[in-house]
């Protein structure tokens, strides 16, 4: 195809044919549809409690090379966009498309592009045989309505209160390569959490902002009602912290360096303070040391136990504070966010300079006592008077550790948005055989090309239990006739059993979803189908422009 070639050195880019560079209908749609099911297939095996986990190159924060395992779609494809990423521009349209499901539900994101996938592969079989994508679009919006509807049927509500339920909803979130026992042990206590956030607020918002998700080699999992700050055992900290634990604490948050020069020292006539001989060095420093230790001696007589500092502390400064009886907890930047977290547990004001730290921006806490956990010192703050909690996963090994910390935090979000919502679905594909049934049952009142594409969307809907029994081992056609009949004798829960691939009640079994998960993948996918679904043309594809040199202006 002479879209595969590519310019020679040097050729301008007026010397492009443009008409020789495009891919029109049938050759675009191949193009799309190309990108679309390897997309797809990237994640489609990660689907479901027993899919497959995948092995990825890609880069950390600090842009160091780094291999990582992940068994979720959103941190899949975030693992590839923190690599290479994806540099099919469709394939990057589609998963700039999905993009909402991974960063706003932290679930449902596999689901979605599936969905989005099997929507695509659909619609494109119809335009083959004729139909207009325009009418595709149409009969899809009108099945969407449809499902909206089933859905509806479907959800139960659920209270911020009912933690079974929303212990339910955790551990559905959560990868069964976790021990179930573990599993659950963790589920109870994201929903007491969930329950905890949300107590004492009327707008029904639950901010999971006030929530740290805390794990730790060696540690053991538990829920905390106040804050646990942490930091390696090198993290070169000048304090030496809580040495002894302190009951009935006062605590003052700083989230700044603490500097009692407010004028810099220099040598060479400049501003600031000028010291001309060493008697004046020696005063300078004797002032300095004095008013480091009154302000100390100051914070201990208005009733101040615990000093934590964002920035590490000089150990000028540290050590007549402990003199004065102060524990100074320094550096605690892992993460800094983290100052904020406690400033809001213990009721206080984190400030940037400590005479601006009135009564009324101090803390509280019952107990704050030191831990050293694996590599780590703890810091934990109990019985804050703050809505903040602190989630503890501890793990055998740090890789392990870490995986639970990602399935605890993706957990609490979905609990969470449940708890918000009220309403729950039946997992296990309950939602897409129901949302399928109906569908069906409404497309022959559909009338026009378009009830093809009504029929359609639900084919495409039944890929995703079809997903799952596959993935757990089972014939999908099989288990996907079977869920029919279950759906068709009114058994609307009805989703696939991991062990058998037979229909089990996924209300019953425990597999329960937020409503918004499922509604937001249709509705996702949905977008992201009607955006690609109708390209007719692709423009440049895989044209290699000449490099472009810029050339500096001269006066």
């Amino acid at each position: 195809m002479a879209a595969e070639r590519e310019t020679t050195d040097g050729a301008a880019l007026n010397d492009v044919d443009r008409g020789e560079w495009t891919m029109r209908d049938a050759d675009a749609r191949r193009y799309v549809r190309g990108a679309v099911d390897a997309t797809a297939s990237l994640v489609e095996s990660t689907f479901g409690p027993d899919g497959m986990e995948k092995l990825v190159e890609t880069e950390d924060a600090q842009n160091r090379r780094e291999l990582v395992r992940v068994d979720d779609a959103g941190r899949l494809l975030d693992a590839v966009e923190r690599g290479n990423g994806f540099a099919h521009p469709v394939a990057a349209l589609f998963v700039d498309g999905v993009d909402g499901m991974r960063s706003g539900l932290r679930d449902g994101t596999t689901a979605a592009v599936l969905l989005a996938g099997a929507l695509l592969d659909e619609g494109f079989e119809l335009v083959e045989r004729g139909l207009a994508p325009s009418s595709v679009v149409v009969g899809y919006g009108i099945a969407r309505a449809r499902a909206g509807e089933a859905l509806d049927d479907l959800a139960r509500p659920v209270d911020a209160d009912d933690r079974e339920a929303l212990a339910d909803v955790a551990a559905t979130t959560m990868t069964t390569t976790l021990d179930p026992a573990v599993r659950r042990r963790l589920a109870d206590r994201i929903a007491e959490t969930v329950a905890r956030l949300a107590d004492g607020r009327d707008d029904g918002w639950i901010d999971t902002d006030d929530a740290r998700v805390l794990a730790q080699t060696g540690a053991e999992t538990g829920l905390c009602d106040g804050l646990v700050l942490s930091r390696p055992a090198d993290a070169g900290a000048t304090g030496l912290g809580v040495t002894e634990p302190v009951e009935d604490a006062t605590v003052a948050v700083v989230d700044d360096e603490i500097d009692f020069e407010e004028t810099a020292s220099v040598l060479d006539g400049g501003d600031g303070v000028r010291l001309s001989s060493p008697d004046a060095a020696r005063r300078y420093r004797s002032e300095l040391d004095e008013r480091i230790e009154s302000t100390a001696e100051g914070l201990v007589d208005r009733g101040v136990d615990v000093v934590v500092c964002m920035e590490a502390l000089d150990e000028s400064i540290v050590r007549p504070f402990q003199a004065a009886g102060l524990a100074v907890v320094d550096k605690a930047t892992y993460p800094k966010e983290d100052v904020y977290r406690l400033a809001r547990a213990t009721g206080g004001t984190a400030v940037s300079d400590l005479r601006d730290l009135t009564d009324d921006r101090l803390g509280r806490a019952d107990r704050v006592a030191r831990r050293r956990v694996g590599d780590a010192v703890w810091t934990v703050f109990e019985g804050c008077p703050g809505p903040v909690h602190t989630l503890v996963a501890g793990g055998a090994t740090a890789g392990e550790a870490e995986r639970r910390r990602e399935a605890v935090e993706d957990a609490l979000e979905t609990a969470a948005v449940a708890a918000m919502d009220g309403q729950v679905l039946p997992g296990a594909g309950a939602p897409s055989m129901a949302v399928a049934a109906a569908v069906r049952d409404g497309a022959a009142e559909v009338s026009g090309r378009e009830q093809l594409a009504v029929e359609a969307f639900a084919d495409a809907v039944e890929r995703l239990p079809a997903t799952l029994a596959r993935n757990a081992g089972h014939d999908p056609v099989t288990s996907l006739t079977e869920l029919r009949a279950a759906h068709a004798d009114g058994r609307s829960a009805a989703g696939v059993d991991p062990e058998t691939g037979d229909p089990v009640d996924a209300w019953e079994a425990g597999v329960v979803e937020p409503r918004r998960v499922f509604s937001q993948a249709v509705e996702t996918a949905a977008a992201v189908t009607e955006r690609l679904l109708t390209i007719d043309a692709v423009l440049y594809p895989n044209v290699q422009l000449p490099g472009y040199t810029p050339r500096p202006e001269r006066n």
